[in-house]
């Protein structure tokens, strides 16, 4: 059964559909306010915006412009924002790239998004970009040939050779460049994991973007007296959207952590008095902390989640609320609201987001199913993504031009959407997509494996781990800490097996149509998590 929720944008800024403009619309309104914490350093929105038109000066005179696609490779510092907005208010596409991306995938991503100015820290924490990117351009020439221009953004050591100081942009400029940004073109690039083995690159225009920032604030009760708390890395849509663009769309300061570490997050949320929280896969580290007892805390707005240590971070009084969502819709599609009743508030996933429209069909075929009974999840609206990089349309939405999540819900009797599981063979651990089939391409590159079956397996605090049957060559030993090292050469670290399982061929279930049989694998790997058949510590 199909549902849409009424209403559109907030009426007063119906008008503002791009990134520049609602940077714009916001410093008009609220110009002096904090738009960003970091560290010892604040901006105001007027101080933003500023900073953006001298980036976006200093990025033409680089070459960027009306169909550039713009790599940003940084952890959540205050410059990945006047670069974001900088650059497309030139026209450029944005491609947000993982800081946690191995060689091989940041490759990948440079190469299929055919990137060709990147802003780039050369070092951070334990990782050396600099030469992962070195790498990167020995290995994939295209990428080489492809890449005109590199930013590096300092706080630390020398400027890599060939690359331009992002301190240096358009310090000569006699004013920013106009804003040549438009509503239907595409804004950025998110990389997510599907169900393929390679990861997918979704592109999100200027208006689904901007809807996103001035609706999901209102069910969330945002308003510009509120501190969020940016610890998720921006390189997501979970970051990017419901993170800062509810802050930029409202006034609220945005406080970024550039890794998190749990003191210092509640060093942060303390100080500066943050009301809005996501990112519950955090929640358990910071409630085992030590000093958490100390703290006074006001997170009282923000996504739900049942986790245990939910009532501990809450104010007695929140009214946070329950979402659901995905990147392909620019985070949430249904929301409760923060005046519901607390039963309807945190009671599965909320209704449909204002101009959304979700049906509920058997899956294979477009025949809705009644209330109170499960289909597939499909979707369309204002949020949903222009479509998948270098993928035709046809082959991303259906006919009706909805897209097909491969999730499995129904509506209650309130229109509440309730999740029933996943059709798409992902895994989703600390809040990430992971994708099963990049796990098993993996592994079955690897010496002596002959196949590989990853499924996930329940844990209290990152919802799903990563679990891996391998099957070995005939006669070949399998060493753990071998496959585990190839992982760690080709994959983030989010999506390296936490538990590894050996099977012998004859020993691999299988369905009647002699299919492997996952469903099995999962029983099999969560019985025997931490078990003697488990090769490795969890």
């Amino acid at each position: 059964m199909g549902a849409a929720a009424e209403g559109g944008w907030p009426m007063s800024r119906n008008s503002v559909s791009t990134l520049p403009g609602l940077l714009a619309d916001t410093a008009s309104r609220h110009g002096e306010r904090m738009a960003l914490a970091w560290n010892e350093t604040t901006l105001s929105y007027a101080e933003l915006l500023r900073e953006s038109g001298r980036v976006a000066a200093g990025l033409a005179e680089l070459g960027v412009g009306p169909g550039t696609r713009f790599g940003v490779l940084l952890p959540n510092w205050p410059e990945v924002f006047p670069l974001v907005f900088g650059a497309t208010r030139l026209g450029a596409t944005v491609v947000a790239l993982n800081t946690m991306a191995t060689a091989a995938e940041l490759a990948f991503y440079l190469d299929h998004a055919e990137v060709t100015h990147l802003a780039y820290s050369p070092r951070f924490l334990r990782h050396d970009y600099e030469a992962r990117l070195d790498a990167v351009l020995g290995e994939t020439p295209a990428v080489g040939r492809r890449l005109q221009a590199r930013i590096a953004v300092l706080h630390e050591g020398m400027l890599p050779p060939g690359a331009t100081a992002y301190s240096t942009l358009g310090k000569n400029a006699a004013a920013p460049p106009p804003d040549v940004s438009r509503a239907d073109d595409p804004a950025m690039v998110f990389f997510t994991s599907g169900s393929t083995a390679r990861p997918k690159g979704v592109v999100h225009g200027h208006r689904a973007l901007a809807h996103q920032g001035y609706t999901l604030p209102v069910r969330f009760g945002m308003d510009a007296d509120d501190r969020v708390f940016g610890a998720l890395p921006m390189f997501f849509t979970g970051g990017f959207v419901i993170m800062a663009l509810t802050a930029f769309a409202t006034g609220a300061g945005l406080v970024l952590q550039d890794h998190f570490e749990a003191g210092a997050a509640l060093d942060l949320m303390e100080r500066h008095g943050i009301t809005v929280y996501a990112g519950w896969q955090l929640a358990q580290a910071l409630v085992d902390h030590p000093g958490f007892s100390e703290r006074r805390l006001s997170l009282c707005k923000g996504i739900w989640s049942d986790v245990a240590a939910a009532p501990l971070l809450l104010a007695a009084d929140h009214h946070t609320v329950a979402v659901y969502g995905m990147s392909e819709t620019a985070t949430c599609i249904s929301q409760a609201d923060f005046r519901d009743p607390p039963d309807l508030r945190m009671r599965g996933f909320g209704r449909p987001a204002p101009g959304v429209e979700i049906d509920l069909v058997e899956p294979g075929t477009n025949r809705q199913v009644p209330r109170g009974e499960t289909g597939e999840i499909r979707v369309r609206g204002p949020s949903l993504m222009l479509g998948y990089l270098g993928v035709p349309p046809e082959e991303t939405f259906d006919a009706d031009g909805y897209f097909r999540t491969g999730d499995y819900g129904r509506f209650d009797q309130d229109g509440t959407l309730l999740f029933d599981g996943r059709l798409k063979e992902v895994i989703k651990t600390a809040g990430v997509n992971v994708a099963a089939a990049e796990v098993e391409a993996c592994l079955a590159a690897a010496e002596g494996v002959r196949f590989a079956f990853v499924v996930p397996v329940p844990h209290a605090v990152r919802g799903e781990n990563v679990a891996a049957f391998v099957v070995p060559e005939p006669g070949q030993e399998l060493d753990p800490n071998a496959l585990l090292a190839h992982c760690r050469s080709e994959l983030a670290t989010y999506k390296i097996p936490r538990h590894l399982f050996r099977l012998e061929e004859a020993e691999i279930p299988r369905t009647g149509t002699h299919k492997v049989d996952k469903p099995a694998l999962r029983v099999l790997a969560a019985t025997n998590a931490g078990s003697a058949f488990d090769l490795i510590e969890t």
